[in-house]
């Protein structure tokens, strides 16, 4: 019997009859997975290396695992050699874990079907110094860009303040720093900023590169499930909000739009490096050229990919179709509709509006990030650990 608010079973194949899922990542981005292929009567498993994570409240869940932070690739090991999940899919939430998998792709694939590309076309997406470049290759547009491998290169170019100084790997920056980039306002700022980056990273992974103006109304991402030459499945979102407003961690509202020109870009990008899977190529609109800047290229799922369900695109569905060599199910047509976490985007609608920065948008049907009412108990879990978060922190 389906649990309720369960679509019916994925396939009769036996193939597909006898897998599962195994979601690395129990926040928003894996709730979503979970619920999706959980609708779709297959079993998920969640593991993650915090015990205080809302997926494994799903109902949706059948087992909740816990490894050791930094131990992911002997933790994944030690589950396959123990052929409880043979053949299971796995799917990473996070840049570290798509690392991890696809550069141990060919290992892992003995135990699992692994949910990345291969690294050789993954690290053309993960590393943003190979993105740009190829982008560049390409007549892709991006922001003013300059590669410094030391400070002594940094006096010959010619920098407009403020600028970014951000990584080309993100999460390694990011667990140092908590903050995506460092803004630089002036050279004196750029220099600090600088010394401060490549004592903590290799200086062949630090990036300069122009602020674009504009708000987070602005940003846009191109969406695919993407099968080396072609597109499967492929959608358009702006990006409205996100906390915090200028370089967000995390997007807390975002819509689906109609912009061919991004779809074809993005195209342009994935077909030339050959990528096979699901990833999300993010723009941002600037005001002075009419010209939409390629800012990054995340190779997984995102965290607000579950708009997929609301828009009637079957993303998830069809990536496992095509990991298992099943048809392709066919798009009805895509459904515009709405992402909203409300947890922070409540806050961010109060701070949008103190900066008077905000916009109403369309209504459209809206997926919310947590909150439904066929699956409660992680909506009401994220609320606990907010107030645990606060009073430990």
């Amino acid at each position: 019997m389906l649990s309720l608010g369960q679509k019916q079973p994925i396939s009769t194949n036996k193939k597909l009859k006898d897998s599962g899922v195994i979601v690395i990542g129990g926040h928003v981005q894996g709730l979503g997975i979970t619920r999706i292929y959980g609708k779709l009567g297959l079993p998920v498993i969640v593991i993650d290396s915090t015990r205080y994570n809302i997926a494994r409240h799903s109902q949706y869940c059948k087992s909740f695992l816990y490894y050791k932070n930094k131990h992911l690739l002997d933790y994944l090991f030690g589950l396959g050699k123990s052929g409880r999940f043979k053949n299971y899919v796995i799917l990473p939430t996070h840049d570290e874990h798509v690392a991890v998998l696809s550069k141990n792709k060919d290992k892992l694939s003995q135990y699992f079907i692994v949910g990345t590309d291969d690294w050789i076309n993954v690290e053309k997406c993960y590393n943003k110094r190979l993105t740009y470049t190829i982008a560049d290759q390409l007549k892709i547009p991006i922001p003013n860009t300059w590669f410094p491998d030391n400070l002594q290169e940094i006096d010959s170019y010619d920098i407009k303040y403020p600028c970014i100084i951000k990584p080309a790997v993100m999460h390694e920056f990011y667990t140092k720093f908590k903050q995506k980039v460092f803004v630089c306002n002036n050279k004196s700022e750029l220099i600090k900023y600088y010394k401060k980056a490549v004592y903590s990273i290799s200086a062949n992974e630090i990036i300069l590169q122009e602020i674009i103006q504009g708000g987070s109304e602005n940003l846009y991402s191109a969406c695919f499930l993407f099968d080396g030459d072609k597109a499967i499945n492929s959608f358009v979102g702006r990006r409205a909000r996100q906390h915090p407003p200028d370089f967000g961690n995390a997007t807390t509202f975002a819509q689906i739009v109609d912009n061919d020109e991004l779809i074809t870009s993005s195209v342009k990008f994935l077909e030339h490096i050959g990528y096979k899977g699901i990833c999300e190529v993010e723009y941002k609109y600037d005001l002075r050229d009419d010209k939409y800047k390629l800012l990054e290229i995340n190779p997984r799922t995102w965290k607000w990919h579950s708009i997929s369900e609301k828009a009637n695109v079957p993303l998830l569905e069809n990536y496992l179709n095509l990991l298992y060599g099943e048809p392709i199910r066919q798009l009805s047509g895509i459904t515009k509709a709405s992402f909203r976490h409300l947890i922070t985007d409540l806050p961010m609608c109060l701070i949008y509006l103190i900066k008077r920065i905000y916009k109403s948008y369309h209504k459209y049907p809206i997926q919310y990030a947590v909150w439904d009412k066929d699956d409660p108990k992680p909506f009401f879990l994220e609320l606990i650990y907010l107030l645990r978060n606060i009073f430990f922190r």
